[in-house]
């Protein structure tokens, strides 16, 4: 087997081909972790301005690219120093630039889907009282309410980073459905797509929602030669259920298939455990380069009663001895004080787990009581907490450090009380800027004095203070709760959402602060499923179901200390998706992200079973085992 780093050369060169004006071909290059993934969707994107610039620019086209992330589209336009000939978006906002000019489209398709949801609701009624039958009742109410008003609405909107709570907005999954439909059915907008963008790239092309990509599919075998479909991904990479299993078998045969084999993330250790868990499923081994070392791997096996603390902290202390790298031993509230990057990074199977570790429990517990989708809670884009995230605790931590130029950027730039028509309408005024600074001082001065105290303030103390001042603007959801829970007799105005804002509110805003910096990833702590793409030098995974509580994923399953239903073994024999494959597929993804060293830490209900099943599968040697 090579281990020569150049290895994976000729697969630029062929996807290069692809793009060639007069032969150009579709493709789904095959690349697995730390293959350089995104150096060859970047040397592509090069590749095509090259090649087709002139016609690009002349025809007003560009190349598209769909990453999965806001961060990963700036991070690939950064690299391409954001030449205009490319557009780089998320699949969201890529969905809506197509279709939001088809108003009556849209008013025809969600006609059919308000029916269509309200009947299914209106037939699967739950027990009274429980969340289940709260959240129908909301989720019938509100589309009840959306399909009496339908035909007044003059215009539908969207917004990928909004609220979405006006009566003519779309929510996320409907962008997505409502894009899929319309490309499969108008070939008009088929047709738009392919003269704004002859080339789409779709990065994490096994995530992407499986109805839309079967559409971008349709749409390329419909017009070969005339559009290149480029999907980058891995499908044991898949970590969610919406995205597509079958790409491999489900593309054309005239399609280009090439396949990176080189790991330039992972020492050699590391990349045979990673081939050994993926074994089982496909035959996509990887190679590691020869100068990335031996590298370390250790399993870690306590009870499922285990002092969690006390059991991650002896694990990180013998990584540190057995490596002989004394990083391993600083403690993860050490990582958490500096606020610089964690030396360990510590990866957990759900965000409670993380919640309890990192101290927002509390929060997180009343946030995933909201009605509806829970999409923006999981992921840290919960519109009515971006002003605390970005506009409070930035300005606190400036005032903090004494920093008043950039207390007077962040009101500059984002306060009602500097507003551009403000300012231009008292420009005339003598000392109306000086009053408005003034003002600006004013509530300054009342939010920063919340955290004079000996612990810091509440959720509701510092919107109270929002709302007064008018320092920065509170969503709807915000300001209702607020109110209600002033309002003589306000408990009569709740609704289970109101309820839900008012518990946020009574928590401490340290919490708010501990969890946007956990969806910011500059914590010790993430998800298995908040990882790929990403790598570390020393990495933790903590594998605990008890403590997960959820029945999506099952490692005592995978690691032997459980047997198999009758339905997991019918639905690995027929090739269908499971709590097993899904599991296999985040301890690769989990296992992958270590570049130097990797411990993986299991509670379970037989530690002896999962130390057999390791040596067995040859996943673990006897020496690499430690039961704690």
């Amino acid at each position: 087997m090579s281990t020569d780093p150049s290895v994976d050369d000729r697969v630029d060169i062929d996807i290069a081909q692809c793009l060639a004006p007069g032969v150009a071909r579709s493709f789904f290059l095959y690349a697995g972790a730390g293959s350089g993934k995104t150096r060859s969707l970047v040397l592509a994107l090069q590749h095509g301005t090259k090649e087709r610039g002139h016609d690009l620019a002349l025809r007003g086209q560009q190349i598209a690219v769909i990453t999965f992330t806001n961060a990963a589209a700036t991070e690939i336009s950064s690299r391409l120093d954001f030449d205009p000939l490319i557009t780089v978006s998320t699949i969201h906002s890529f969905a809506w630039n197509l279709v939001n000019e088809f108003q009556e489209d849209i008013r025809d398709w969600m006609k059919l889907e308000l029916a269509a949801s309200i009947a299914k609701l209106e037939s699967s009624s739950s027990k009274p009282g429980t969340k289940k039958e709260e959240d129908r009742l909301y989720r019938l109410e509100r589309d009840r309410a959306s399909a009496a008003l339908i035909d007044g609405i003059r215009r539908f909107t969207y917004n990928p980073a909004g609220e979405n709570r006006e009566k003519a907005a779309l929510n996320h999954s409907q962008v997505i459905k409502l894009a899929a439909h319309l490309l499969t059915s108008k070939p008009t907008l088929a047709h738009i797509l392919i003269n704004r963008h002859p080339i789409l790239f779709i990065d994490e092309s096994q995530d992407t929602n499986k109805t839309l990509l079967e559409a971008f599919i349709h749409v390329a075998k419909e017009n070969e030669g005339r559009f290149v479909l480029g999907l980058f991904g891995d499908t044991m990479q898949r970590i969610y259920n919406e995205g597509k299993t079958d790409i491999e078998t489900s593309i054309p045969a005239s399609w280009a298939t090439p396949v990176k084999v080189m790991n330039h993330r992972s020492p050699e250790r590391i990349v045979e455990l990673s081939n050994r868990i993926r074994a089982d499923v496909d035959d996509h081994p990887q190679q590691s380069r020869a100068d990335r070392g031996m590298g370390t791997v250790r399993l870690f096996v306590a009870g499922v009663d285990s002092d969690t603390a006390a059991s991650e902290t002896a694990a990180a202390e013998q990584m540190a001895e057995i490596t002989g790298d004394a990083d391993w031993a600083i403690p993860a509230i050490d990582d958490v004080r500096t606020g610089k990057n964690p030396a360990v990074k510590r990866l957990i199977l759900e965000h409670s787990m993380a919640a309890q570790r990192f101290g927002f429990a509390e929060l997180l517990n009343a946030l995933k009581s909201l009605p509806g989708d829970n999409t923006s809670v999981l992921d840290g884009s919960v519109a009515e907490l971006q002003v605390f995230l970005n506009q409070v605790g930035p300005l606190i931590q400036a005032h903090q450090r004494g920093d008043k130029f950039t207390i007077a950027r962040i009101v500059r730039e984002n306060s009602p009380l500097m507003r551009r028509e403000l300012l231009e309408q008292v420009s005339s005024e003598s000392g109306a800027l000086r009053r408005i600074l003034s003002e600006c001082q004013a509530a300054v001065d009342q939010l920063t004095n919340l955290w004079e105290g000996n612990s810091p303030p509440t959720v509701g103390q510092v919107a109270g203070v929002l709302e007064e001042t008018r320092l920065f603007s509170l969503t709807t959801s915000i300001k209702t709760a607020l109110l209600t829970a002033e309002a003589e007799g306000g408990d009569e105005f709740s609704t289970a959402e109101i309820d839900v804002w008012q518990s946020c509110l009574a928590s401490s805003f340290s919490q708010v602060e501990r969890y946007g910096r956990y969806f910011a990833g500059t914590t010790p702590f993430a998800t298995h499923q908040g990882v790929k793409g990403l790598e570390f030098p020393r990495v933790m995974v903590v594998i605990s179901d008890q403590e997960a509580g959820g029945f999506m994923f099952s490692y005592d399953k995978l690691l032997g200390a459980k047997g198999l239903t009758t339905t997991d073994i019918s639905n690995a024999a027929e090739g269908k998706d499971s709590s097993l494959s899904r599991t296999r597929r985040l301890m690769y993804v989990t296992a992958s992200r270590a570049s130097e060293s990797l411990a993986v830490v299991a509670y379970t209900s037989d530690p002896q079973a999962v130390r057999a099943f390791a040596i067995d599968n040859a996943w673990f040697t006897d020496k690499e085992i430690i039961i704690l």
